[in-house]
């Protein structure tokens, strides 16, 4: 079988006289007749041999992980992954990182640690003749996920495989076999001792699946509802392993509408202490960026909540863009009364931040120096109520002047 590559691989190949192996989802997509991955590279040649023999080329070679042995190679704008036929050892808790690797000249040794026969294939670059020890080709035709080796050696140890095998039969619209997901279901909550960047990478390319190859979005509920059925939900904490999915059907923010999805499901008593567990302990976001979901999932929730126009855009104006998504996939209705008046602020130039009062903190403080600060934000925003009423103008002096009026209330 013959797949076609670039003439900068087949360059690549003639450093390598003992055979140059690509392996993967490249050659698997090849085989599919589908558009190209990313391009994973394996040969018995050491990184460090293999630096040495590129250093005087037209190939850029950097250390990826020094610890698994992979090298990124790249030219003219390619760029392949490198590492040396390996064994990987791991340990019990299934967090996805080898404990060790131990070098092997032995391809078998190498197709062994890889999880699924439809990723075990490997396409010789010098012969051009595909290596297939598993069978991956035939599974590809019947459009099935099998783990290459015993289920329990493949999925036991490592949670991320968990994750991509949904990943993978989404994107596909694959079937798992009967074997692997009754073993996945055994080792889901291995998924729990992931890195919070591995778990959101995986959870995002899942909802997205249906877009890596353009498949309808039928793939997309199969591979949401697997994560059901094989009760990853459990290793997020989550006290209902089931997660009713609505919103994130209908959003362009499908990691936003699977937030509202699991709040929804879950019905935690306080939605920012939810929020915030979720986002940084099982994805390790930052402060701002949890900050800042937490502000778009409770302007939704306002907004179906009936919150009045000009309460919820004191405090939802700059955000609105973000939240009108989420609550159009909920109610058209609710999201053109509450974008009605959003257009109705920007046309009229109505002043709907702080920031665009005429006074800040330090003309408070030059005016009024025995004012405590801690009340600057309470008096600012005071004034920012009265002047989008029309009850004061937005003028230095006028502001001032209400502020003085207003002492005793400080």
């Amino acid at each position: 079988m013959f797949i076609d590559i670039s003439l900068n691989l087949k360059k690549l190949a003639q450093f390598f006289p003992e055979n140059l192996y690509i392996v993967g989802g490249y050659v698997r997509n090849k085989i599919l007749k589908i558009e190209g991955s990313d391009v994973d590279l394996a040969s018995s040649v050491d990184i460090e041999e293999v630096s040495k023999r590129l250093q005087n080329s037209d190939y850029s070679v950097k250390i990826k992980n020094l610890k698994t042995g992979s090298l990124l190679i790249t030219k003219e704008g390619e760029r392949y992954e490198y590492t040396a036929f390996r064994k990987d050892i791991y340990d019990e808790d299934g967090s996805h990182t080898p404990l060790r690797v131990e070098r092997t000249n032995d391809i078998r040794d190498d197709a062994i640690r890889r999880d699924f026969t439809i990723n075990s294939i490997y396409y010789n670059i010098n012969t051009d003749e595909v290596v297939d020890y598993y069978h991956g080709i035939i599974d590809l035709k019947d459009k099935i996920i099998r783990c290459n080796i015993d289920p329990n050696e493949v999925l036991k140890y490592d949670g991320e495989r968990i994750l991509r095998m949904v990943r993978i039969a989404g994107e596909l619209d694959f079937k798992i076999d009967k074997d692997a997901l009754k073993t996945a279901q055994k080792y889901a909550l291995n998924v729990k001792n992931l890195t919070g960047n591995r778990k959101f990478t995986e959870i995002e390319k899942i909802l997205y699946c249906d877009k890596r190859y353009h498949l309808n979005q039928g793939s997309l509920k199969r591979a949401l509802e697997l994560l059901n059925k094989l009760g990853v939900w459990g290793a997020f904490g989550f006290e209902k392993k089931r997660i009713k999915y609505k919103l994130v059907y209908k959003v362009e923010d499908r990691f936003l509408g699977l937030l509202i999805d699991i709040v929804d499901t879950q019905k935690p008593d306080c939605l920012q202490v939810f929020v915030e567990k979720v986002l940084k302990e099982q994805f390790d976001f930052n402060e701002a960026m949890t900050n800042k979901i937490f502000v778009y999932l409770a302007g939704y929730y306002d907004a179906l909540a009936g919150t009045k126009n000009k309460t919820f855009f004191l405090k939802y104006f700059e955000d609105w863009p973000n939240i009108y998504s989420l609550v159009g996939g909920r109610s058209k209705r609710v999201q053109s009364k509450y974008n009605f008046f959003y257009r109705y602020i920007i046309e009229h130039g109505l002043v709907i931040q702080v920031a665009d009062l005429k006074i800040d903190e330090n003309a408070i403080k030059k005016e009024f120096p025995k004012i405590d600060k801690r009340l600057y934000d309470k008096i600012l925003k005071n004034l920012l109520s009265k002047v989008f009423d029309g009850k004061v103008k937005n003028e230095k002096e006028d502001l001032l002047v209400e502020i003085k009026n207003n002492l005793q209330n400080y």
